[in-house]
């Protein structure tokens, strides 16, 4: 039986809960904003956070050999599964997979299912969604939330079936981009570290490069004092340290916690994740609490086969159309009859608020009315999960500090069945510091107040640098030049992108983009990536046959990426319901409450499609159906 069903809401005053939301909201506010935390590969002093504890050495090929004459057709930054789906749209644009080369940090294929390895790992959105190109590899997933070994075993599956396999260039990773205009090609500056050896820099030229570093990629810590100091087990989620705690991403028996003391810092999903397996071998387990999370019901199974091809996969075309069925659910008033997907999202109306909305405010006077509307739809599903607070922890003083007072838009939902009952053991204690954050670190203990808690290992589940800022240039950490010597950096900071759907920007032609600025987003982040890459393969392919084999640069003209940004910004105002949110990585801690006006309209033209994803794609795809590429520039 479903536990997503409505409830009434006696006793439930509305105004009141708003006025908690503001209330807790404040407890979260700090004047720096984003910089309170510690971005770890701008650090110096923190890189052992960062040492891959992955990769086999044996198996990363040098980086020069990768590169006949020094170039390659098409570069692409980024080797996870985001990367990988370019890679085969553009195969199927006509590039021969021996042309492509995928450059990633990493030592695999996989990107954050490559990185995150930790226990309890599984995907938050269905895998019948989640996994990409389902239908092309005939693979079916095992569990309804495919756990993150299955989904690291899948990216090498895709790699194997499109002919990727030997066409990554690990342990590497772009420094600099310039643009040519003369050769119409990019200059590019790499560095390969393999362990044990100096860095080794390559300058390779490539026509077409292609960014798509991810969302989860820069871990990030809280800047709290004494971290050095520290003197036993430490380290971030995404290089969990099996030596430490014993077990395997495999094995998850974590039998060397089981005369220690443990602290995890941070409640988001990947704590929610977490926090089950610490409990049941760790002597002692604190979680230090800044924020609740809003922790629904996942409902959890493996997937029932004689189902799956009765049920599921029942025409072809099935993945896209459960996908649009997915969408459908919190990104537009008229909803589908049928729910196909069922799940904790098709049952948060009120996701609308993140994810864009058809039928949202059109105009900023129209935003109160919507703002209204809104926290009618969540109030129903916010006091259900409150409630289920309640009626799984045993303490009532623990369950009053795990309960989330923010409405579902304001941060990721988290889906878990077990999370809130680990607080019923004895050897877990909830530490909330209400919305402060841990006092500081010593040598042997985690000080929450003036109270210190003795130690022995500490896992800071604090995320990752925020998604969504800066531009395609910081999410490598790279710096692109593109026409006229133009930084993205700088050009985007002044005016913001100038791109046509999102996919290439008028300043940096032959480099096709993965978003999300200026285009829309889907809490399936990898679906998004692949509407960008089959918008930017239909392209590339067009503009392939109109330069008749010369060499080419594609980019939309200046007219056009500018009716498009306006068009962004005209279609923003759904957008707005993030401001006003409890700080998290979705509003840059704040940040974006706090923006001067001069930046108000950089912000509505840089963000996304106001109208949801499926609006966004019905607009892109009736574009291609014209088939004159209107808007779009090639240069023989």
């Amino acid at each position: 039986m479903s536990n997503y069903q409505d409830e009434g809401l006696p006793g439930v005053d509305a105004l009141q809960v708003e006025q908690r939301y503001s209330e807790e909201r404040a407890k979260r506010l700090r004047p720096e904003g984003d910089s309170q935390f510690i971005d770890i590969s701008h650090s110096a002093d923190f890189q052992s956070f960062l040492e891959d504890p992955w990769v086999d050495p044996t198996k990363i090929k040098d980086a020069k050999t990768m590169f006949p004459n020094d170039r390659c057709q098409m570069l692409i930054l980024g080797a996870g599964l985001g990367g990988l789906v370019y890679a085969v749209r553009m195969i199927e644009a006509g590039i021969q997979p021996q042309h492509i080369r995928l450059v990633d940090i990493a030592g695999g294929f996989g990107g954050t299912w490559y990185w995150n390895r930790y226990p309890g790992l599984s995907c938050d959105i269905e895998s019948y969604c989640y996994l990409p190109l389902l239908e092309e590899t005939g693979y079916i997933p095992k569990h309804r939330y495919s756990y993150g070994e299955e989904i690291h075993e899948y990216a090498n599956i895709i790699a194997e079936k499109w002919g990727l396999s030997e066409n990554a260039v690990f342990q590497t990773k772009a420094q600099k981009l310039v643009w040519d205009e003369r050769t119409k090609e990019w200059a590019v500056e790499l560095e390969q570290r393999r362990i044990g050896e100096p860095p080794q820099k390559l300058d390779i030229h490539v026509p077409f490069v292609v960014t798509v570093n991810g969302v989860l990629n820069w871990p990030k810590l809280p800047g709290i004092p004494g971290i050095l100091d520290f003197q036993g087990d430490i380290f971030h989620p995404s290089r969990w340290n099996y030596s430490v705690t014993g077990g395997s991403p495999a094995d998850q028996s974590l039998t060397k916690l089981q005369d220690k003391r443990v602290a995890i810092i941070g409640t988001g999903c990947t704590a929610v994740q977490i926090v089950p397996h610490l409990a049941r071998w760790a002597k002692q387990l604190y979680v230090v609490q800044r924020t609740p999370a809003s922790v629904d019901h996942r409902e959890q199974r493996e997937t029932d086969l004689g189902w799956f091809h009765k049920e599921v996969t029942i025409s072809p075309g099935w993945q896209r159309e459960r996908l649009r069925n997915f969408h459908q659910h919190f990104t537009t008033e008229e909803q589908p009859l049928n729910n196909l997907v069922g799940d904790a999202w098709t049952h948060g109306k009120a996701i609308v608020g993140i994810c864009g909305n058809i039928h949202g405010p059109k105009t900023p006077d129209e935003l109160p009315a919507y703002m209204r509307k809104l926290h009618a739809l969540d109030l129903p599903r916010q006091t259900r999960i409150r409630q289920r607070v309640e009626e799984e922890v045993q303490d009532l003083k623990v369950a009053k500090s795990l309960q989330a007072w923010h409405p579902s838009w304001c941060k990721r939902p988290v889906l878990h069945d077990d999370y809130l009952s680990m607080f019923n053991r004895e050897n877990v204690t909830l530490l909330d510091t209400e919305g402060h954050g841990p006092t500081r670190i010593t040598t042997n203990s985690i000080v929450v107040g003036e109270q210190s808690y003795p130690v022995d290992l500490i896992v800071f589940a604090t995320g990752y640098r925020a998604p969504f800022t800066g531009t395609p240039a910081e999410k490598a950490n790279a710096t692109i030049i593109g026409r006229d010597g133009i930084s993205m950096t700088d050009v985007w900071a002044r005016n913001g992108p100038s791109t046509q759907h999102a996919v290439l920007d008028h300043n940096f032609p032959n480099l096709f983009l993965s978003g999300p600025w200026q285009g829309a987003n889907s809490p399936n982040y990898l679906f998004a990536v692949d509407t960008f890459a089959k918008h930017a393969s239909y392209i590339f392919k067009e503009a392939n046959e109109q330069s008749k084999g010369k060499p080419f640069a594609i980019s939309p003209t200046a007219e056009a990426a500018e009716d498009w940004s306006m068009q962004v910004a005209m279609h923003s105002a759904p957008m707005a319901a993030i401001i006003g949110c409890t700080p998290s990585y979705l509003n840059v801690e704040g940040s974006l409450d706090q923006a001067p006006p001069e930046m108000q309209m950089i912000i509505a033209r840089s963000g996304l499609w106001g109208s949801g994803i499926e609006n966004f794609i019905d607009i892109i795809e009736a574009w291609r159906k014209e088939g004159s590429m209107q808007g779009i520039e090639v240069q023989v």
